[in-house]
């Protein structure tokens, strides 16, 4: 259901009014500025173009750094590169990485530049957001810290807020609501309670694993009925705290009837958020005035293994771009939100990074991602003895005067003869590393989600690599050697079409706690694989022709929904209940992130509906 959106003109009007701004010095329009930037920012990662995210988020952090380089504290406050402009430079900085949950760490040093330039509200604001940042790295150390500096700084912070109150009441620029009968004093020891109040909840309930969200509010309205501006952003921060909090209490898988469920708490998304009701309703209607008759549900993942009568493994098929390894990290976070698990992720192309406990390397050069690395250089070695030895055969009959329909004839046989002895010492050399590094490979008694970056000459060296290691999985857990439920994802799955024994996981897995994720952009790749999984179908570049086992599910329906599918949305077959849903994930990253996502997939549907 795609609709052109062109925001790459919202981000050239963001940056000229950014530019315009700090040359002028004009507060309003900095701060203006940076809110276009964001939205576009996060629209680009909300529809899977990240690519171009992050050209536009390096851009906004240089324009930023200037402002913090070049700008004078000595100047008064809202002067041209004043104070003003390098706090809130600081800030944006923070905000932007929190919006796309990319780097906390550096969100906090940045917050940190802001706090020593802040004072009283802006102070307040800093504190806050650097605590929910902390305990989302669970840095509860340093939030103590920062608890005890607050209760040290009391008397000079009322103070500052104090001064604030009074500067302010006449005014109305950032929406103070202050009535001028109140005194400043006892505003600003109200504002500094109830600041004080939520440190103390947001740290005691990250401790304790209980929910804060609804008094944390509570105490967040109390600062917001004096400063809308400040505090409004800080909504957001909460619920990805209370999310983070809540995933360490979380209910029995058990109490799972089916396969998929709505997952009891969605991070950021669905938790406290209308809007994804009011998604829900117009997704409904476009699909009705599309002449479809299928069902819709918004973020609803599988849970794998929740249902012993259902089918336990995934297969996802789309085109490129279109969502399908988004999806899969939301629904690799959700399980193990919800039950101990060991996730094991073939990824050929370092896109699970972000969601990483250890990237390990086999083969190619050691990049510096990698946790765990290990060369076997002699693969690489076999392989070019082996490709030396083909052209060395090529020359010779060349040289014998053989036809070219001889030629590459009596090469394709060498070729045949080659590779089985090569797939052989691939398997050998793969097999001793493990034998001799087990625990480093296969942690799996832990429950990490491990990157395998396997850097082969051939993808054919590569498909043994990944056989190897399926096949010692499945042989530790048929062992009992497995405590942990373990879930193995296989990028490019038409890669391993009809293994040995990834036929093996596909039918066997299920009793020994394994399940499989196989990611392909045809849905063809592996019919014994496929007709033991339940389907997830996003946007096909041209129609297919199903194989038999799966020309029954294909109506006529599904067939007329699948060109047409939007980045994000995907047909959910559920073979526990027969039945298709049209689904929608909204890329969830980071609350902010997520929130864009929703607003932006609502406009595009009203658009479509006025059409």
């Amino acid at each position: 259901m795609t609709i052109t959106t062109s925001y790459t003109d919202l981000a050239k009007e963001a940056e000229e009014i950014l530019k315009q701004a700090i040359s002028s010095g004009n507060p309003s329009d900095f701060i203006k500025g940076y809110n276009l930037y964001e939205q576009t920012i996060l629209y680009f990662e909300s529809v899977g173009k990240s690519k171009e995210a992050h050209i536009l988020l390096e851009r906004l952090e240089k324009i930023l750094q200037v402002v913090i380089e070049r700008g004078d504290l000595d100047a008064p406050f809202y002067d041209k590169l004043g104070p003003f402009f390098i706090l809130y430079a600081y800030h944006f900085k923070a905000r932007i990485l929190e919006a796309l949950n990319e780097d906390l760490g550096t969100a906090v040093k940045n917050r940190v530049g802001a706090l020593e330039i802040a004072e009283g509200i802006e102070w307040i604001e800093q504190i806050i957001n650097i605590i929910v940042d902390l305990l989302l790295e669970d840095y509860e150390d340093y939030c103590l810290r920062y608890l005890k500096y607050a209760k040290d700084k009391k008397t000079e912070l009322i103070n500052e807020i104090a001064r604030q109150v009074e500067q302010y009441q006449q005014q109305t620029e950032r929406g103070w609501l202050f009535k001028k009968k109140e005194n400043p004093q006892r505003i600003a020891e109200n504002i500094y309670n109830a600041f004080l109040h939520l440190l103390g909840l947001m740290i005691e309930k990250y401790n304790q694993g209980e929910s804060f969200l609804n008094e944390g509010l509570e105490l967040l309205r109390k600062l917001k009925h004096y400063s809308n501006d400040d505090f409004d952003y800080l909504d957001i921060r909460l619920l990805a705290l209370e999310a983070h909090i809540r995933g360490f209490a979380t209910e029995d898988i058990d109490s799972f009837e089916t396969s998929h469920v709505r997952s009891k708490i969605l991070p950021y998304t669905l938790l406290d958020n209308p809007d994804v009701d009011t998604l829900g309703n117009l997704m409904s209607q476009y699909v009705r005035k599309m002449g479809l008759n299928i069902p819709v549900a918004i973020s609803e993942v599988p849970i794998l293994g929740a249902n012993p009568a259902g089918t336990p493994h995934l297969a996802i098929v789309g085109q490129t771009g279109v969502g399908k390894t988004t999806l899969t990290k939301h629904i690799l976070k959700e399980n193990k939100r919800v039950q101990d698990t060991t996730v094991f992720v073939f990824d050929h192309h370092l896109e699970y990074a972000d969601i990483a406990d250890q990237i390990i390397q086999i083969g190619g050069e050691r990049k510096p991602e990698a946790t765990q690395y290990f060369a076997v250089e002699e693969i690489g070695e076999t392989f070019k003895t082996a490709q030396d030895l083909i052209r060395d055969q090529q020359r010779i009959f060349s040289q014998e005067g053989a036809s070219p329909e001889d030629l590459a004839k009596k090469i394709q046989d060498i070729e045949e003869q080659t590779r089985p002895n090569v797939m052989r010492f691939v398997i050998e050399t793969i097999e001793g590393l493990l034998d001799k590094e087990h625990e480093k490979i296969l942690p799996l008694d832990s429950l990490d989600t491990v990157v395998y970056w396997i850097v082969m000459d051939e993808p054919w060296i590569t498909t043994s690599v990944v056989s190897t290691i399926l096949k010692r999985v499945l042989n530790m857990a048929i062992q009992e050697k497995v405590e942990n439920n373990v879930i193995l994802v296989t990028e490019e799955a038409q890669n391993l079409a009809n293994d040995r024994w990834l036929k093996n996981l596909a039918s066997e897995g299920r009793k020994f706690g394994l399940y499989l994720i196989a990611i392909s952009q045809a849905p063809e790749f592996d019919p014994w694989v496929v007709s033991n999984s339940e389907l997830l179908i996003f946007k096909l570049r041209k129609t297919f022709n199903v194989n038999s086992d799966l020309k029954n599910l294909f109506t006529e329906e599904i067939m007329k929904a699948i060109p047409v599918l939007d980045v994000g949305e995907y047909l959910s077959y559920h073979r526990d209940l027969r039945s298709w849903v049209l689904s929608y994930n909204p890329e969830i990253l980071s609350p902010v992130h997520a929130k864009q996502a929703v607003q932006s997939k609502i406009e595009q549907l009203q658009k479509l509906l006025q059409s």
